[in-house]
C-alpha cells in the first residue's frame, strides 16, 4: 500500500475514533434527556382526553413541555415545580408566565417534596455511596442547603411553615420539629417503628406509617404534637397505605390479602369508627382529598391483572391501556367518573377554589391541569 495512503488511513481512523468517543461522552453525560420517553423515535405527544366529541376543548392540558418530579401551589396563586433537571420553576395555571427561580440539583434525585405554600422544596439525592441526602431549596430566599445526615424520612407542616423530620439512630427514629428551613429544631418523640414514613396532616396532628408492602402488615398510628400521645389508628393490614383528610377525621386508605393481591380501596370515619368500601381500583397516592372532607378524587387504575399492591405500582409494572380519574363522595358512596386518557395520575393537588386538579403524569412526566 502506497506510504502516503496508509497515513491518510491511520489519520482517518483516528479522527473516526475521536469522534465516536466524544459522541458518546455527549450522549453520557450532557445530552438533555426528552422529558417525554420516545416510542420509536418520535415525542409522545401530551393526554388528551379520551372520547372528546369533535370541535370541544378538552379539559385537560399539559402546562408543562418537560417532565416534573414535585409541584404545589405558591403564594401567588401560581405553581412551584421542580424539573428533571433540577431546576425550580413557577408558571401560572395555564402554563404561561415561566420563571425560572433556581436550581437544586440534576444528579441522582429521586423523590421531590413541595410545600403546600411552595416556600420550600426538598429533594432525596442518592450519592455515589449509595446513601441518600436530602436538599433544602428557598425558593423566597433562592438559598439551597443540606439537612442533618442521617435524616430518613420527613413532611412539612399543612400550612408549609414547619417541617418535621425522622433521624434514624441506633434503631431508633428521633422524631424532630424545626421552622421549614430546618432551623430552630426541637425533639419531640422517638419511635422504633421500622421503615418509619411521616405524614403531617392537621395543624396538631403527625402519623407514623410503616413503609407499605402487599407482603407485610402495616400499621398507621396518629401523634399529638400538644400532648406527645401516640394512638393506633390501623395496623396489621397488609399492603396498607393512607391518607388523612384535612380535618384529621377520615382516613382514606387501601389494603390487600396476605399475597399482596385484591386491593381495595376504604374510607375510615374516626369519630364512628366505621369503614366504607370504595368500588374503583386505586391507592391514597393517586388520590386528593378536597377541602370538604367528604370528597376524593383519584386516578383509577383499569387492568386485567390482579398486581401485588401497592408494590407492583411503586415499581411500574401494572400494565393499563386506559385511567379514569373520578369524583367519590365518601358520605354517600357515589363515584363520577370525569375524564378518561392513556395515563397514570400520581401527586394530585386542588387549586384553592378547588376548581382545577393538577396532577403529574408518570407516563410523559409532565404536569397537568384538569378543569373540574
Amino acid at each position: 500500500m502506497n506510504p502516503k495512503l496508509k497515513k491518510i488511513l491511520k489519520i482517518a481512523a483516528v479522527v473516526l475514533v475521536i469522534f465516536f468517543i466524544g459522541l458518546l461522552i455527549y450522549y453520557l453525560f450532557f445530552r438533555k434527556p426528552s422529558a417525554v420517553t420516545p416510542t420509536g423515535g418520535e415525542a409522545i405527544p401530551p393526554i388528551t382526553e379520551a372520547g372528546l366529541e369533535p370541535g370541544k376543548v378538552s379539559r385537560l392540558i399539559a402546562i408543562t413541555d418537560e417532565a416534573v418530579l414535585g409541584a404545589n401551589l405558591s403564594p401567588e396563586n401560581k405553581i412551584i415545580y421542580m424539573a428533571w433537571d433540577g431546576t425550580v420553576n413557577e408558571i401560572n395555571y395555564d402554563g404561561g408566565e415561566k420563571s425560572k427561580l433556581g436550581l437544586v440539583s440534576a444528579d441522582r434525585i429521586g423523590e421531590v417534596l413541595v410545600s403546600k405554600n411552595g416556600s420550600k422544596i426538598i429533594a432525596r439525592q442518592t450519592l455515589p455511596s449509595g446513601a441518600n441526602r436530602f436538599l433544602l431549596f428557598d425558593s423566597e430566599k433562592k438559598s439551597l442547603k443540606t439537612l442533618p445526615e442521617g435524616t430518613k424520612t420527613l413532611s412539612f407542616s399543612p400550612n408549609g411553615e414547619q417541617l418535621i423530620t425522622g433521624s434514624l439512630e441506633g434503631g431508633v427514629y428521633k422524631i424532630n420539629v424545626s421552622k421549614s428551613d430546618g432551623s430552630e429544631t426541637k425533639n419531640v418523640a422517638s419511635t422504633k417503628i421500622p421503615d418509619l414514613i411521616l405524614d403531617w396532616y392537621t395543624d396538631n396532628s403527625i402519623a407514623f406509617k410503616t413503609k407499605p408492602s402487599g407482603f407485610a402488615q402495616g400499621i398507621v398510628y396518629a401523634f399529638d404534637l400538644k400532648t406527645k400521645k401516640t394512638s393506633r389508628v390501623l395496623g396489621s393490614i397488609y399492603g396498607l397505605t393512607g391518607k388523612f383528610s384535612p380535618s384529621g377525621k377520615k382516613l382514606l386508605f387501601s389494603q390487600t390479602d396476605s399475597t399482596g393481591r385484591g386491593n381495595a380501596l376504604k374510607s375510615l370515619n374516626l369519630d364512628k369508627t366505621t369503614e366504607s368500601f370504595i368500588r374503583v381500583m386505586s391507592i391514597p397516592d393517586k388520590c386528593a382529598w378536597s377541602n370538604d372532607n367528604r370528597t376524593v378524587f383519584c386516578g383509577v387504575i383499569n387492568t386485567e391483572s390482579n398486581p401485588v399492591m401497592p408494590d407492583d405500582y411503586y415499581k411500574g409494572k401494572i400494565e393499563s391501556d386506559n385511567e379514569d380519574i373520578v369524583r367519590i363522595n365518601l358520605d354517600i358512596g357515589q363515584t363520577q367518573k370525569i375524564i378518561s386518557g392513556t395515563m397514570d395520575a400520581y401527586k394530585l393537588f386542588l387549586s384553592p377554589d378547588e376548581s382545577y386538579l393538577f396532577f403529574i403524569n408518570k407516563i410523559d412526566g409532565r404536569l397537568y391541569r384538569l378543569t373540574l
